[in-house]
C-alpha cells in the first residue's frame, strides 16, 4: 500500500474482534461475510462497519438460491453441494414455505421477483452493503441488477426485518464445512 500497488483490501468472515485487529494494522476497505434474509447474524457488526467506514460485501445473499423462490423441491444433481445444505432438505423446504410466501407478497407489491426483493432489501437497508449473488445465466444476472432500481423506505425495510424475525425458517448453510 505504501508503494501504491494496493489501494484497498478486505477480509472475509470477520467478527468484530478480528475486524478491529486487522483494521488497526492496515485500514480495511470491506468485509465479505455471508448475509441474507435467512442469515442475519452479522447485523451485530453494522455499528462497527459504520464506525470504521467499512463496506460489507454480502455473499450468498439468496441463501444459495432458496430466496429466489424457484426451488420447490430438492432435486439437485449428485455433484451439487446444495444436497448437503440444511435449507434444501424436504423438511426445511416445508418449513420455509411461509418465508417464501412473504417474499412473494413483497415481490408482488413491487412488481419484482423474490430474488430482486431479497437483494433490494439489503441494498436499501444500509448504503455500504453490496450483495454478490452467484449467477450462471445471463438472464439471472440481468434480473438481479434490476434489484438496484427497487426503492424501499427505512420503514419498509424495518417492517420486513420484523416479519423475518417472526416467520419460521429452517437452518441455512452458514459457512460450516460440508461433508461430501
Amino acid at each position: 500500500m505504501d508503494e501504491g500497488k494496493i489501494t484497498h483490501w478486505g477480509i472475509s468472515e470477520a467478527n468484530e474482534d478480528y475486524l478491529r485487529r486487522a483494521n488497526a494494522v492496515c485500514k480495511v476497505t470491506a468485509v465479505q461475510n455471508r448475509y441474507s434474509m435467512m442469515y442475519r447474524e452479522y447485523e451485530d457488526l453494522f455499528p462497527v462497519l459504520e464506525e470504521l467506514k467499512i463496506g460489507l460485501v454480502a455473499f450468498s445473499p439468496l441463501a444459495n438460491g432458496l430466496l429466489t423462490g424457484q426451488i420447490k423441491q430438492s432435486s439437485f444433481s449428485d455433484k451439487d453441494l446444495r444436497n448437503k445444505m440444511p435449507q434444501f432438505t424436504p423438511e426445511a423446504l416445508e418449513k420455509n414455505k411461509e418465508l417464501l410466501a412473504l417474499l412473494d407478497k413483497i415481490a408482488a407489491d413491487h412488481d419484482a421477483t423474490p430474488a430482486q426483493i431479497s437483494l433490494a432489501w439489503m441494498v436499501n437497508k444500509k448504503p455500504y452493503i453490496v450483495p454478490i449473488p452467484g449467477s450462471r445465466h445471463l438472464n439471472r444476472i440481468e434480473g438481479n441488477l434490476k434489484a438496484a432500481q427497487i426503492k424501499m423506505t427505512a420503514e419498509e425495510v424495518a417492517q420486513i426485518d420484523q416479519a423475518l424475525d417472526a416467520v419460521p425458517m429452517s437452518e441455512v448453510f452458514s459457512g460450516t464445512k460440508i461433508e461430501k
